[in-house]
């Protein structure tokens, strides 16, 4: 039997590598069928665990057999069996406890290497099990290095990912020990653990956050139908409500723009633009592009979503944005080709328009 100090230990490891302690009794009898096979101890190795008054007894077990067949450990024939006890049978299962209280240093060395490799293989698989499942999610991440070329992140479960500077929130600058939101795009197993393939410039990032944090979104009230982004520069998000007297728009702000204010922060501060989805794409449109405010919004090709808008000559430069982003991101959040006209370049080319767009001030 092993004294109670050695069921406390394993509790102590499983407690601190934040494992149940079924997985690691069940690594402690790998180690002891390892540790204890010998010329003397051929059987099954086996764990006998009373959890009520933590005791752990060490068992071998001899199955009586007709016939052995390859790869089942424990099999004897009844010959065999009979010379351990007399009246065993086919069929029997012959267990006799171990003493590992008095097995040799080599043993009790092979036991310690064994059991330390079983768990970094049981971290390992746990830690890949854990980052596969949150594929597509946002986790919190602390710094730890960076060069000229990644930054590396401790992600938790004894896990580091390095993520190319490319795929950082524009020319942001994180410092070692700080802790920033990244997204998972994928994971692969290898044999030093998990690859964690992450990112902050992600549009899903974006969309994640949102997301986790906004309650509407969560249970579905509100939807996001459209996203674009720049990543370090800005977002365009479109989102609608499935309930009446919902504001979508509203609910993703917040109260004095608490929620976006949220956001913001987890994403270094990028600029967002939140619009109201509308089924109508002249609604559409015009809202896809605000803040600048639209006068008439001409469908020219429906099938092939080509649209043109007209806006105030003071609204032009806005509607464009600096270096046309304002017009890119509308064009890529609602999946729409937009051309921009001044009212005065509309009336001087002579086109046909109608002011058919209405937006509240």
């Amino acid at each position: 039997m092993t004294s109670k100090t050695f069921f406390e230990s394993v509790e102590a490891i499983a407690e601190e590598r934040a494992l149940p302690i079924e997985y690691i009794l069940s690594k402690v009898e790998v180690a002891m069928g390892v540790a204890c096979r010998d010329e003397i101890h051929t059987g099954d190795i086996k764990l006998d665990v009373d959890f009520e008054k933590k005791r752990i007894k060490v068992y071998e077990h001899k199955y009586v057999v007709s016939e052995l067949t390859e790869g089942n450990k424990g099999e004897i024939l009844l010959e065999e069996a009979k010379l351990i006890k007399k009246s065993a049978k086919i069929g029997d299962d012959l267990r006799s406890e171990i003493d590992f209280s008095k097995l040799g240093r080599k043993q009790v060395s092979k036991f310690k290497n064994t059991f330390n490799n079983e768990i970094r293989l049981l971290e390992r698989e746990e830690a890949y099990q854990f980052f596969s499942e949150r594929v597509g999610e946002v986790i919190n991440a602390t710094v730890i290095d960076t060069n000229n070329r990644f930054v590396t992140f401790n992600i938790g479960k004894g896990t580091f990912a390095s993520m190319p500077i490319t795929e950082l929130i524009g020319q942001e600058t994180l410092e070692n020990g700080s802790q920033v939101k990244v997204f998972i795009n994928k994971v692969e197993k290898t044999t030093k653990g998990p690859k964690v393939f992450i990112t902050r410039s992600s549009k899903d990032m974006v969309k994640k956050i949102f997301e986790n944090a906004i309650p509407e979104i969560m249970d579905g009230s509100i939807e996001i139908m459209g996203l674009a982004r720049e990543a370090g520069s800005r977002t365009k998000i479109g989102v609608m409500a499935t309930k009446p007297n919902l504001d979508p728009k509203g609910a993703c702000v917040g109260q004095g723009g608490l929620r976006i204010k949220a956001i913001n922060t987890a994403l270094n501060n990028e600029k967002i633009d939140i619009f109201t989805w509308k089924e109508n794409p002249v609604d559409l449109i015009a809202e896809a592009l605000l803040p600048a405010r639209s006068l008439s919004v001409v469908i020219q090709d429906e099938k092939e979503k080509k649209a043109l808008v007209i806006v105030r000559d003071d609204q032009y430069s806005l509607a464009i944005g600096k270096a046309g982003q304002n017009v890119r991101l509308a064009a890529y959040a609602i999946d729409w080709k937009i051309d921009i006209k001044s009212l005065s370049q509309a009336l001087s080319e002579g086109i046909s328009f109608s002011y058919n767009v209405i937006q509240k001030l």
